[in-house]
């Protein structure tokens, strides 16, 4: 952990130090070092020699040049990336809040009565929005769901819909408030991902599932009420609920009608998507026109995709990139060596036996599905006459796991975190306000006093976080975002936040050997 590098003040530096700090060779960062030594005198300098004596411990540096000068706050300049990517939902495009949780909680519990023979009572249950967050965690056997810290304790929890009392919550996981597989995911989040942790918990990453957690928990009430009282250690609601969302988003699902959230969706996608911006699509316009790799990587099916960016981006959506993946099956794309599959572009459909070898060039200007970052990164620096260790990468994306965490701990590139709970900050009349700004689990950012474990992956893997692409799109591509906090809150953090024990150890920033 390195986090106390980032508390030495050295914001006096003048802009000929600044640019100097972009060589990424051992003799450049020898010359800065020079400099440095020049500036500043006794614990400053020696603070300055302790950072770079660890960027010399890896093979790649993970402190861009702006972190190392600006050591009391994150900054991104776009111009020092060859290749920019996106995710789709939550990111380049958003959804109507409202309609879209509306839509999957009724799906969810349609699903539970018609296939896992719950009582229709669950029917006649009402969506209480205040109860909706996104990140929480979903302890399945003991029918609980949980708010975790930073550092995997647990701040809040419910059982069913009934909020544990803090003497509760210590009789249930101890004095330290801790349950071992939430630890587990604190620590590695893909550690948890599939196997036996997976079939025990499940952390509600995005809007999709955020309103899996009033279904979960209002069929425990109606499991409760049927046995006489709670208190059960084998609840199997979670396996159930599983099931239900695995059928509202499997992608066979779309063409034949049997989800009831695609057929919603394919009926009335004005209902729930929302037009982007003419603004973002002319900065999208704007980074191809400066020479930069575009890639749009999204997890959703080919049809889907088509369908939702037809109506934010507009129908020619699919050349506002030089690459598009689809079906991506984040976070393994990240990790593993799936090869590329061609899509039927006319009939948007994934073609089956078309695998590419994993040493083949993907073709700019094509649609694909699945496969895997080590050779679309191959090919797009080949496009720009470079070698892929040289050619610098960004991605935009709101799924903290799959979207940042992953990417900067597993590869080579930084990112750039979605969180629309940040309007809440920043428009006092934000339209999903009744969606997002819970009373019930306090901020998402934070509880009292304690961050919660997003704001923690926030600081420790996200170059910024914003609360929407238009805010990125407000400047022109040449134009810096400069952070007031160490943490990459943009403009600001959450004030609560800055009276916290947040700290950063940052993994961001790779400047190469």
């Amino acid at each position: 952990m390195h986090g106390c590098v980032w508390r030495t003040g050295v914001s006096q530096l003048t802009s000929s130090m600044r640019a100097a700090a972009v060589a990424t060779t051992a003799q450049r960062q020898k010359d800065v070092l020079s400099k440095l030594h020049k500036a500043l005198e006794g614990t400053q300098s020696r603070r300055i020699n302790q950072l770079f004596a660890h960027t010399h411990t890896q093979r790649h540096s993970r402190f861009s040049a702006s972190t190392i000068m600006n050591s009391l706050r994150k900054e991104l300049d776009l111009m020092v990336y060859d290749i920019i990517g996106f995710d789709l939902d939550g990111t380049l495009l958003r959804y109507d809040l409202f309609e879209m949780s509306m839509l999957i909680y009724d799906a969810l519990k349609q699903y539970l009565v018609e296939n896992k023979n719950y009582p229709p009572e669950l029917l006649e249950q009402k969506l209480d929005m205040d109860f909706l967050q996104k990140g929480l965690m979903l302890d399945g056997s003991r029918g609980n769901i949980l708010k975790l810290s930073n550092e995997a304790s647990i701040l809040r929890a419910s059982h069913g819909t009934r909020r544990l009392s803090d003497e509760e919550i210590v009789a249930i996981y101890g004095n330290e408030r801790r349950w071992d597989v939430a630890t587990a995911f604190c620590n590695d989040p893909l550690s948890t991902w599939n196997g036996p942790a997976s079939n025990q918990m499940r952390t509600l990453l995005d809007y999709f599932d955020m309103p899996s957690a009033m279904v979960f928990a209002q069929a425990v009430d109606i499991v409760d009420k049927d046995e006489g009282g709670g208190g059960r250690r084998d609840y199997k609601v979670w396996p159930d609920l599983l099931d239900a969302l695995m059928h509202n988003y499997t992608r066979d699902n779309f063409a034949n009608d049997q989800s009831l959230y695609f057929k919603a969706m394919r009926a009335e996608p004005q209902r729930y998507v929302l037009p982007s911006s003419g603004k973002l699509l002319e900065w999208l316009q704007q980074l191809r026109a400066m020479g930069k790799k575009t890639f749009l990587l999204t997890g959703s099916n080919i049809d889907f995709a088509n369908l939702t960016a037809t109506h934010a981006l507009g129908p020619d959506w699919q050349h506002q990139f030089d690459f598009i993946g689809t079906y991506a099956k984040k976070p393994g794309f990240f990790t593993q060596q799936r090869p590329f599959l061609r899509v039927d572009e006319e009939a948007k459909q994934e073609l089956p036996g078309s695998e590419i070898s994993l040493q083949t060039d993907l073709q700019a200007g094509h649609i694909y599905s699945q496969g895997n970052w080590h050779q679309l990164h191959q090919t797009m620096a080949k496009l720009l006459g470079k070698d892929a260790s040289n050619a610098r990468a960004l991605y935009f994306g709101d799924n903290i796991i799959q979207d940042i965490y992953t990417p900067v701990k597993h590869r080579d590139f930084d990112t750039v975190a979605i969180a629309e709970e940040l309007f809440l900050l920043e428009q006092s009349d934000y339209q999903f306000r009744s969606v997002l700004n819970s009373k019930f689990w306090d901020s998402y950012f934070i509880s009292g006093n304690t961050p919660t474990i997003w704001s923690g992956f926030i600081a420790n893997y996200a170059q910024l976080c914003v609360s929407s692409m238009d805010q990125i799109a407000q400047k022109s591509p040449q134009e810096r975002f400069i952070c007031t906090n160490v943490n990459g809150f943009y403009p600001a953090p959450p004030e609560q936040l800055e009276y916290s024990n947040l700290t950063s150890s940052w993994h961001g920033g790779n400047v190469g050997a």
